[in-house]
């Protein structure tokens, strides 16, 4: 079943939505930035998400290996090569370059495919805990853009779209939506930077990035008081209220990139 732009965009942040619900009941609100020894807020966002990208004719996996996609994209090209000889040869040149990390066994997230499995992957995704820093979210992206990279030497993106995706959240304490709003703004500047000169080297490229408005929420945060032997009172997950900005970075071949309503 063919995935389109804003479909992504819509079951990304419906995702990100339940899981800061699922994240709040579990771990409360002071660990939603942090992780738990039993229960990893990452993994929660990542299974919410891929809950929201399911649908009929489709496979979505969990944590894939890269290396397993490299294979997968050979097979692909071997197959529309045909009885073409030479091939074979520059084939296996092109995939010598793409491996992913020292030991090639970097993996993705979500993996969104047909379940035909004779097409290149639909959407291939990458999920953030909520983050600060600008360097991490770059190198998710330039993960991405590079597993779409070794699709488009292979010319397979020709042959149908591939999207790739990043996303993140910031959520800090407060009511000041439009201070949180603004650092929000200055990752994305330097996310803005970065694919601009990604799309310089890829012209085949199109990606955008914005913050999510279905998921974004301002709200107070709930808790309890618990009374100690000496008969002090401590507000446990108590905050007087959150702002919670979830993020996406959309990337593909496809036209309907630039045009998706974050």
């Amino acid at each position: 079943m063919p995935i389109n732009a804003q479909e992504i965009v819509q079951a990304i942040g419906e995702g990100v939505a339940e899981a800061l619900r699922t994240n709040r009941l579990f771990l409360g609100v002071e660990e939603d930035a942090f992780r738990n020894a039993d229960i990893h807020p990452e993994y929660v966002t990542t299974v919410e998400v891929a809950k929201k990208l399911t649908g009929p004719d489709r496979i979505v996996s969990l944590e894939t290996h890269m290396k397993e996609l490299r294979r997968h994209a050979r097979w692909l090209a071997l197959v529309h090569a045909k009885s073409d000889k030479a091939a074979l040869p520059r084939i296996n040149g092109t995939l010598a370059g793409y491996r992913f990390g020292k030991k090639d066994s970097q993996r993705i997230d979500i993996l969104v495919r047909s379940s035909d499995n004779e097409s290149a992957p639909l959407l291939v995704a990458e999920a953030k805990l909520g983050v600060q820093n600008l360097p991490g979210v770059l190198r998710d992206i330039d993960r991405i853009a590079r597993l779409l990279s070794m699709y488009s030497d292979l010319n397979l993106l020709g042959r149908q779209d591939i999207y790739g995706a990043v996303l993140f959240h910031l959520m800090e304490e407060g009511e000041d939506v439009d201070a949180h709003t603004q650092k929000a703004q200055n990752l994305l500047t330097g996310i803005d930077a970065h694919l601009n000169s990604l799309r310089s080297t890829k012209t085949w490229m199109n990606a955008r990035a914005g913050l999510l408005t279905h998921g974004a929420k301002t709200q107070p945060a709930t808790g309890y008081r618990e009374t100690h032997d000496d008969g002090t009172e401590e507000s446990v997950f108590a905050k007087e209220s959150f702002t919670f900005a979830p993020g996406l970075i959309l990337l593909g071949n496809a036209a309907d990139v630039n045009s998706a309503k974050f």
